[in-house]
């Protein structure tokens, strides 16, 4: 099992790694941050909301998800101010979106994911530390998921098929610290009512539809949706 300590360990996981590797590990991390300095002190100055923003995600300690703000439906799990993954959902799937290690480019054949019924593993071949070794929020259906490389974009795309369809997942992982608001939990279940309205009813545009109160269920509302 992952703990959220070993969150940092993906850009160093190499064929040799042991822990007495800490010390490159955090001579890396140094000289990121002093090159992040220096970028920073011949950049603009940004405007006054824009650093309090930056200021506030540098000062977060621990895990944090939050939704992404360039691009709708998808949602942001990091750890320490670093992204650990990008999730966003259907009502089929759910697909993550793990950034590769920094540290090298590395090939799909360097890469191990083993995508169970209810477990993930994500680590690099040859290494005796996985970067996720955690639980679903929900069961998979192994038949129709998958995974590959994106080298243009440096991420591993996890594709998750949902075994109950319809079901709003929380999260992509299980655990408090890795799910939704409330309020925003209500916004996915708004998406996924949008979008099983729109299958049911394609000759309808259903896009700035809202609903009154608490958005339903997708997966129950009105005798629920054929799941497998």
């Amino acid at each position: 099992m992952t703990t959220l300590s070993d969150y940092s360990k993906f850009d160093n996981l190499k064929e040799d790694e042991s822990d007495d590797d800490e010390t490159s590990h955090l001579k890396s991390l140094t000289e990121r941050t002093q090159e992040k300095t220096r970028n920073i002190a011949n950049a603009p100055s940004p405007s006054q909301s824009q650093q309090e923003n930056k200021a506030a995600t540098s000062a977060h300690v621990g895990p944090m998800t939050r939704k992404s703000s360039s691009i709708p439906g998808r949602y942001i799990f990091s750890y320490n101010g670093r992204t650990i993954y990008e999730w966003e959902q259907t009502l089929e799937d759910v697909t993550m979106y793990v950034p590769t290690p920094h540290t090298t480019q590395i090939e799909a054949s360097q890469i191990t994911c083993q995508i169970t019924a209810t477990k993930l593993k994500l680590g690099l071949k040859g290494s005796p530390k996985l970067f996720i070794d955690e639980t679903f929020f929900s069961k998979v259906n192994t038949h129709d998921s998958s995974w590959f490389l994106d080298k243009e974009e440096s991420l591993i795309n996890i594709i998750l098929s949902k075994v109950y369809k319809g079901e709003t997942w929380e999260s992509v992982l299980s655990g408090n610290v890795n799910r939704v608001d409330p309020m925003t939990k209500q916004e996915i279940q708004k998406d996924l009512m949008l979008e099983r309205f729109q299958e049911e009813n394609p000759g309808f545009d259903f896009r700035g539809a809202t609903f009154n109160g608490q958005p339903p269920d997708p997966r129950t509302f009105m005798g629920g949706v054929k799941h497998f």
